[in-house]
């Protein structure tokens, strides 16, 4: 099959392989530019990068406030229907909102600029910046991606913003060393930011082909009291998720050291090899599973979810065994002798990946069967438990109680997951 073929695909199992394709791409190279980054930059100017990053992904969320869920959602439910006008009215409204919400941050991070951020040394507060500045143009662009998804286009709508992005970011890194440039926090974050705003609009290009054109001559229909009532729960949702995945790195830096983030960071990113194929198939199925579940084809969806765990699981077992019994030495040789120390924290991460992807794609058949509600509730319970647990572990065994903190809430919050969807929508979504 031809590479177009795969990219115009709205066939799932094409979109599922070109989904994993380009998932493998971007993880491999994150994971590279990751190890590029700790070898080059010091341990604490790395976790300053790290909670440059960790920051602006948490903006986002007040910023996109899980529009994107929202848009896949309704973009695939719309096409069922045939309702061109309220797909045009959706992409209008959630646009001017993110607009709106994103100069709103901008305000209060300036304000807050005189405050607190002139406390901290220069390259903190530059790296920081700089991250901001790539702001706008991640939340816009997850609503793109998200029409593309909810078209059914799911290798187009990730392309620019996994793929892309991690390639453009690892190639502006190589051409820093390779002309002995000194890395620093604060050009490491500018290079991902050019690399965000690139992908942007290659990915404005890719909707404009896809959908824009085609909606240019009808009129918008604003089903705002809908879209308004519905999108509070996948806010919660998605708002919840990102800051209980990045809390403990805050955490780590209040509680432990710069150091301490680093380390997790590393450890973090190696484990999260084990479910790429879990959130590469997740972003495949979405739109299939909203369409299913619409069309009332319960079969089908079991269909769907069934064969998707055990491929996750398939692959997950193997990396998660290679991170557990050859860690150690996997570490020193690519981040160095000073990462080795990520060892247990990897290991502990491991197990909790692991059963996420024994347990499969619950999150998703929750977010896209209309039961987004409880499923922002349990996180916000997660959330609160992760927290409770986090500080005290932290305090006492560090990095290794950062990664048992998440492990163990990661493992207790799929099984809830699980149990529920069983009850209530007589679904299994574990590999049995």
């Amino acid at each position: 099959m031809k590479i177009s073929k795969i990219f115009n695909s709205t066939h799932i199992r094409v979109s599922a392989i070109g989904s994993l394709g380009i998932k493998f791409f971007s993880a491999l190279f994150a994971f590279l530019n990751g190890i590029l980054l700790a070898r080059i930059l010091s341990v604490k100017d790395f976790g300053i990068y790290v909670l440059a990053f960790t920051t602006l992904t948490v903006l986002t969320v007040p910023v996109s406030l899980g529009l994107p869920n929202l848009i896949t959602r309704y973009i695939s439910k719309y096409e069922v229907y045939e309702d061109k006008p309220a797909i045009k009215g959706l992409l209008i409204k959630t646009n001017i909102f993110v607009a709106i919400s994103c100069l709103l941050v901008y305000l209060i991070v300036f304000t807050s600029y005189f405050v607190w951020w002139k406390k901290y040394d220069a390259a903190f507060t530059e790296t920081f910046i700089y991250a901001l500045i790539g702001l706008p143009f991640i939340a816009l662009g997850s609503l793109r991606s998200a029409a593309l998804r909810g078209l059914k286009y799911v290798v187009l709508g990730q392309l620019p913003d996994t793929f892309l992005r991690n390639f453009l970011f690892f190639l502006g890194i190589a051409f820093f060393a390779l002309l002995g440039y000194k890395l620093s926090p604060q050009s490491a974050i500018l290079l991902l930011t050019i690399a965000t705003i690139i992908s942007f609009f290659v990915g404005y290009y890719l909707l404009k082909v896809k959908l824009l054109k085609g909606l240019k001559h009808i009129k918008p229909v604003f089903k705002s009291k809908e879209w308004l009532k519905e999108s509070i729960p996948f806010t919660l949702t998605s708002g919840i998720e990102v800051i209980k995945s990045k809390s403990l790195t805050y955490i780590l830096a209040i509680f432990g050291s710069l150091e301490a983030v680093a380390i997790f960071e590393i450890a973090s990113r190696s484990s999260a090899l084990i479910s790429f194929t879990l959130d590469g198939l997740n972003s495949a199925i979405a739109p299939y599973i909203s369409s299913a579940f619409e069309k009332k084809n319960m079969e089908n969806l079991q269909r769907i979810v069934t064969k998707t765990t055990r491929i996750v699981f398939v692959f997950a077992l193997p990396v998660a065994l290679v991170f557990i019994i050859g860690g150690r030495p996997l570490l020193d040789f690519l981040y160095g002798k000073e990462y080795s120390i990520a060892y247990w924290p990897l290991v502990i991460l491991c197990l909790g990946h692991l059963v996420n992807a024994f347990t499969g794609s619950a999150g998703i058949v929750l977010n896209m069967t209309g039961h987004q509600g409880y499923l922002s509730k349990s996180l916000a319970v997660m959330m609160v438990l992760m927290l409770l647990s986090s500080i005290p572990l932290v305090i006492k065994y560090d990095v290794i109680g950062a990664s048992v903190a998440f492990s163990a809430i990661f493992i207790f919050q799929n099984i809830l997951w699980v149990l529920y969807i069983r009850r209530n929508l007589r679904i299994n979504t574990t590999i049995l």
